[in-house]
C-alpha cells in the first residue's frame, strides 16, 4: 500500500509539474501562431502584448488571455484604433478539446476594452478588415463542412468597456462609457433562456444635432426567451432604468436573413414628472432626492415592423408634461408653467417620413417666460427646420431656482429669434430662401467660477439674419483681462444644425490679456498644485472654424513670455492657426511671426514658421525661451543685442514646448554691441594663448549662420574677434548641452614666443557648464618646424644673392630648396642644415 501510494504522489506530482511547465513550453510558439493567423485572417494590423495559458487556474478547463490586445484600421482609417483591449480570455475545457464535435467554452472575459465604430459619409466603414479570400470562404463550401464543428458557450463577461458608433452619412451617434455587463445561457442549445445584466452611467444617443438622450445612467436586467434555431428572441421578464425612469420593455425581435422583425413596447405608466426630469443631467446630478415635482407628465414608446436596409419599423415616442413646476427645498424659488409636448415618430418604411417636434416647450423663472418651438422634417434627404426662441431669461434668479454651488451668475439674457429652411439652402448658399430675424441681447452678464477668473459683459447685441450673424462692438473682462470684439459670421445656421464651418470677420482689440489666466483654468485641487506661470494645456483649435482676425493688442502674457503693441492678421481655418505679419515687441526687441500653429492630438501639435529678428537682447531671449535654454546656453552670458531670421519646424507637447528631437530648421543672426560674461570656454582660451587678460578684451561682432537637425545646433565657420586674437569656429549644440567643436586661433605678433605660430588648432567638447578644451600638438609642432625652415632659407638666399621680386625679396621654402639642389652648391647646403640646427 506504502508503495501504490508512493507512486500516486509521484503522478501527481508529475502531472502537476507538466501542467505548470507545459504552457511555458509552448507559450512561444503559440505566441507566434496567434499572430500569424490573426494577420492572415486580416487586412488591419493587429497585435498584442502577451498571450498567457494556465492550466491550474481553473482545472480542468484551460484559461487562455490575450493582453494590451488592439486592432487597428486601414487605409483611410490606419490611424484610428478600432479595438483596443486590455484583456481578451476565455475559459475551455481540455476534455471537449479531445472531440471532434464540440468545444466547449465555460466563459468569455473582454475586460477594459474600446471599440470604436465609424461610417464615413462615402459610406465607408472602419470594420471592413477582413482579407477578400477570408471573405469569400465564408460563402463557400468550406464553410459548410466545418458546420458540423460546433462551440458550446456559457457566459460572456464584459468589464468597464467603452463602445462608440458614428455615422457621418447618417448624422448618428451612439456611445456607452464604463459598461459593466453579462450574458448567460447555453447558447449551443436550440432553445435557452438568455439572462443579460448590464450597466453604464453614461449613454448617448444623439441624431444630427438633437441628443435624445445625454449621459443618462442605463441599467438592465433581461430575461429573454430565445430560439436559436428561428433566430426568435422574446422578452419574457425584465428590468429597465433610465437615471430615475423605471419601466419594462415587453415584445420580440426575429432576426431574419434579410431584415429584422421586432414589435416592441416600453411599459412606462408610473413614470411621473421628477423622473422625467432625471433625463437632464445637471438636475439628476445635482440633489435629485430632494427635489419637490409636481405635473402631469406621460412617456411612451414603441416599435413595430421590419427593419432592414433604407426601411424602418413604424415607430413613435412622446414625452408630454402639462402645468408641471419643480423647486429645490432650500431654495426661495422654483421653475412654473413647465408644459413640453416632444416628439419622433415615423409610420413605418422611408426614414425620410420621420419627424421631430417639440411644440411647446415652455417655462417661466420669476414671472419671466420662455418658449421654445422646433421641428425636423426630411432628416435624411434633406432637413427642414423649424426654431423658434422667444422670452427673457434673469441670470439673478437661476441661483434662486438652482443651485449654483461655487457660481456667480448674473445680468438678462433677451432673446426674440425665429429660424426657418432646408439643409440644401445652406449647402448652396441660397442664403434668401432662409428665413432668419431676431434679435439676442446680453445686458450686465456676470460669470464668476472658482476654477477661472471673472468674466463680465456690460453689453452685446447679435442681430441675425438669413446670411449673418452681427456681433456690436462687445468688450469682455475677464478678471483683469480685458477683450474687445466685433464680428460677421457666415453660414452660421449650417454651423448650428449640421456642424458645417462658420465662416466671417472678427476684429480683436485689448490693453492687457495674459493668456495664462484662460489657459490655466482648472479646479481647485489641480490648481493648488500647478504652477500658475506655465501652460498645462494645448491650445484646440476647432476644425469647422474658418476665421479672419485682426489683432491689435497693447500687451500680451504668455507663459513666460510679454509681447507688446501685438498687431497684425491671424487666420483660424481647418483646425490650424495661422499668424501672417504678426508683429510684436518682445525680448526687447521685434518680432515679425509668419508661422501655421496646428493640433495634432490631445497631447501634441505642431509649429512650422518663419520669424524675422530684430534687436532682441540676448538675456531677455535665454530668460523668455526654453528652445534657446537647451540650444544656445551661451545666450545667458551675452550682453547686447542681435537681429537675424529664424525659420523652424517643431513638435509641441502638451505644455506648449517643443519637443527638441523633432525641431528642424536654419536662420541667422548678426550681433550688436556684443559683450561676454563670465564663460569658462573662453577662459580655457585665455590659458591655452597664456593671455589671462583676453577675457577683458573687447569683441567685435558676429554673422553667423546655423541650422537644426533633430534638436541639435549646427553653426557655420564664424569668427570671434577679442581685441587682436581671432577665434574661428565651427561644430554643433546638443539638447543635452553638450557641445562638439573645431576651431583656430589666430594669433597676433605681440604673442610673444607663440608669434613663431601664425594659428593654433583646438576642439572644445563637453557641456557649456564644463567644457573641455584641447589644442592640435601635431598641427602646432609641424607649423613651428615649417617657420624656421623658412627663416633659415630666407636668410641663406640673402646670403647668396637669390631674390624673387615677385616675393619681396623672399623666396618661399619649395624654390629655394630647387636652386640649391640644381647649383649643388655644398657651401649652402651646409649652412642651411646648421642654421636649421641652431
Amino acid at each position: 500500500m506504502k508503495k501504490g501510494l508512493k507512486i500516486a504522489t509521484i503522478v501527481i506530482i508529475g502531472l502537476l509539474l507538466i501542467l505548470i511547465t507545459l504552457p511555458f513550453a509552448f507559450k512561444g510558439k503559440i505566441e507566434t501562431l496567434v499572430k500569424q493567423e490573426g494577420n492572415k485572417l486580416l487586412k488591419a494590423e493587429f497585435d498584442f502584448k502577451k498571450l498567457d495559458i494556465s492550466l491550474l487556474r481553473n482545472f480542468p478547463r484551460a484559461t487562455v488571455s490575450l493582453k494590451e490586445f488592439w486592432i487597428k484600421g486601414i487605409n483611410e482609417f490606419e490611424n484610428d484604433t478600432l479595438l483596443k483591449s486590455n484583456e481578451l480570455s476565455a475559459t475551455i475545457n481540455l476534455l471537449s478539446l479531445l472531440k471532434n464535435e464540440e468545444i466547449d467554452i465555460h466563459s468569455v472575459l473582454i475586460d477594459e476594452t474600446t471599440v470604436k465604430a465609424l461610417v464615413t459619409k462615402e459610406d465607408k466603414v472602419n470594420w471592413d478588415i477582413l482579407k477578400d479570400e477570408v471573405e469569400d470562404a465564408e460563402d463557400s463550401e468550406n464553410l459548410e463542412t466545418s458546420s458540423d464543428f460546433k462551440v458550446k458557450l456559457k457566459k460572456v463577461t464584459i468589464k468597464k468597456s467603452n463602445l462608440s458608433y458614428r455615422d457621418h452619412k447618417q448624422g448618428l451617434f451612439a456611445e456607452v462609457k464604463n459598461l459593466n455587463a453579462q450574458l448567460s445561457g447555453d447558447l449551443s442549445s436550440n432553445h435557452t433562456v438568455l439572462d443579460v445584466s448590464a450597466s453604464t452611467p453614461a449613454l448617448t444617443y444623439q441624431l444630427g444635432s438633437i441628443p435624445f438622450l445625454n449621459k443618462v445612467e442605463l441599467e438592465t436586467d433581461l430575461a429573454i426567451d430565445a430560439d436559436l434555431k428561428t433566430n426568435r428572441f422574446t422578452l419574457s421578464k425584465n428590468k429597465i432604468r433610465l437615471n430615475a425612469i423605471q419601466t419594462n420593455l415587453d415584445g420580440w425581435v426575429q432576426l431574419n436573413e434579410e431584415s429584422t422583425d421586432l414589435d416592441l413596447k416600453f411599459n412606462t405608466e408610473d413614470v411621473g414628472f421628477k423622473e422625467i426630469l432625471s433625463l437632464i443631467p445637471a438636475i439628476y446630478t445635482t440633489d435629485f432626492k430632494e427635489l419637490k415635482a409636481e405635473g402631469k407628465a406621460s412617456l411612451s414608446a414603441h416599435a413595430k415592423g421590419s427593419l432592414k436596409e433604407n426601411i424602418v419599423p413604424q415607430f413613435e415616442a412622446t414625452i408630454q408634461v402639462k402645468d408641471a413646476n419643480f423647486k429645490y427645498p432650500d431654495l426661495p424659488m422654483g421653475v412654473d408653467n413647465i408644459n413640453v409636448l416632444a416628439t419622433i415618430q415615423n409610420p413605418g418604411g422611408d426614414p425620410d417620413k420621420t419627424v421631430i417636434k417639440v411644440n411647446p416647450f415652455t417655462f417661466k423663472i420669476a414671472q419671466n417666460p420662455f418658449s421654445l418651438l422646433a421641428s425636423i422634417t426630411h432628416p435624411v434627404s434633406d432637413p427642414f427646420f423649424h426654431i423658434a426662441t422667444k422670452g427673457v431669461l434673469n441670470l439673478a434668479m437661476i441661483e434662486k431656482v438652482y443651485p449654483l454651488d461655487k457660481m456667480q451668475l448674473n445680468g438678462v439674457i433677451d432673446s426674440d429669434v425665429e429660424i426657418k429652411g432646408k439643409q440644401s439652402f445652406i449647402e448652396k448658399e441660397l442664403y434668401e430662401n432662409i428665413s432668419a430675424s431676431g434679435k439676442v441681447r446680453v445686458k450686465d452678464m456676470i460669470l464668476g467660477l472658482d476654477s477661472m477668473p471673472q468674466i463680465e459683459i456690460k453689453e452685446s447685441l447679435l442681430t441675425f439674419t438669413p446670411k449673418d450673424l452681427k456681433l456690436s462692438e462687445t468688450t469682455i473682462f475677464i478678471g483683469k483681462n480685458d477683450l474687445t470684439l466685433d464680428s460677421k459670421l457666415e453660414n452660421y445656421i449650417g454651423y448650428i444644425v449640421s456642424g458645417k464651418p462658420i465662416k466671417g470677420f472678427m476684429n480683436i482689440k485689448s490693453n492687457f490679456f495674459n493668456l495664462n489666466d484662460v489657459l490655466n483654468a482648472t479646479d481647485e485641487e489641480e490648481q493648488s498644485t500647478a504652477n500658475s506661470d506655465s501652460i498645462s494645456t494645448l491650445i484646440e483649435i476647432p476644425k469647422n472654424i474658418d476665421f479672419q482676425l485682426q489683432a491689435s493688442m497693447k500687451e500680451v502674457k504668455l507663459d513666460q513670455m510679454v509681447f507688446n503693441d501685438l498687431h497684425g492678421g491671424v487666420l483660424i481655418s481647418g483646425g490650424n492657426l495661422t499668424m501672417n505679419n504678426l508683429e510684436m515687441l518682445t525680448m526687447g526687441g521685434t518680432v515679425l511671426a509668419n508661422a501655421t500653429y496646428s493640433q495634432q492630438s490631445s497631447e501634441l501639435a505642431h509649429l512650422n514658421g518663419s520669424f524675422t529678428l530684430k534687436e532682441l537682447k540676448f538675456a531677455d531671449t535665454y530668460n523668455s525661451l526654453e528652445m534657446v535654454q537647451s540650444l544656445a546656453p551661451i545666450f545667458k552670458n551675452l550682453q547686447g543685442n542681435f537681429s537675424g531670421l529664424l525659420k523652424i519646424e517643431t513638435a509641441l507637447n502638451k505644455e506648449m514646448s517643443p519637443i527638441m528631437e523633432s525641431m528642424s530648421g536654419s536662420g541667422s543672426i548678426q550681433t550688436r554691441g556684443l559683450k561676454l560674461g563670465e564663460m569658462k570656454i573662453i577662459n580655457q582660451v585665455a590659458d591655452a594663448v597664456k593671455r589671462p587678460d583676453l577675457i577683458k578684451k573687447k569683441v567685435k561682432d558676429l554673422d553667423l549662420d546655423f541650422k537644426i537637425d533633430k534638436g541639435r545646433l549646427y553653426t557655420d565657420p564664424f569668427d570671434l574677434k577679442l581685441g587682436e586674437y581671432e577665434l574661428n569656429l565651427t561644430g554643433s549644440t546638443g539638447i543635452d548641452q553638450s557641445i562638439d567643436y573645431r576651431g583656430k586661433i589666430k594669433l597676433p605678433e605681440t604673442s610673444g614666443d607663440l608669434a613663431k605660430l601664425t594659428t593654433i588648432d583646438l576642439k572644445i567638447e563637453g557641456t557649456f557648464d564644463s567644457p573641455k578644451l584641447s589644442l592640435d600638438m601635431k598641427s602646432m609642432a609641424t607649423q613651428a618646424a615649417k617657420e624656421v625652415t623658412k627663416n633659415a632659407v630666407n636668410k641663406l638666399s640673402k646670403e647668396l644673392g637669390l631674390t624673387n621680386d615677385s616675393t619681396g625679396g623672399e623666396i618661399d621654402i619649395d624654390s629655394i630648396s630647387t636652386d640649391l639642389k640644381e647649383k649643388g652648391k655644398k657651401k649652402a647646403l651646409d649652412f642651411l642644415k646648421k642654421t636649421i640646427k641652431k
